[in-house]
């Protein structure tokens, strides 16, 4: 199935890219996480592997949801 994804280097938490790819889809030194609906992603903002949420600081205090009608 396609899915939108963050495309993050191993041993980060900054996005590098926003692709769209099979589940399957793997690129040697990046891991993916998915872009779930009314999550707003996109390059150069920070993942927090405790929330799965997206955020503009390394501190994790400013993100934004969108609402998708």
């Amino acid at each position: 199935m396609i899915k939108s994804y963050a495309l993050i280097a191993n041993e980060t938490i900054l996005v590098v890219n926003t692709i769209v790819a099979d589940e399957t889809f793997q690129i040697e030194g990046y891991y993916l996480m998915e872009i779930l609906d009314g999550i707003l992603c996109q390059t150069g903002i920070y993942y927090n592997e405790l929330d799965g949420l997206f955020y503009y600081g390394e501190g994790f205090t400013t993100t934004i949801r969108v609402t998708l009608e």
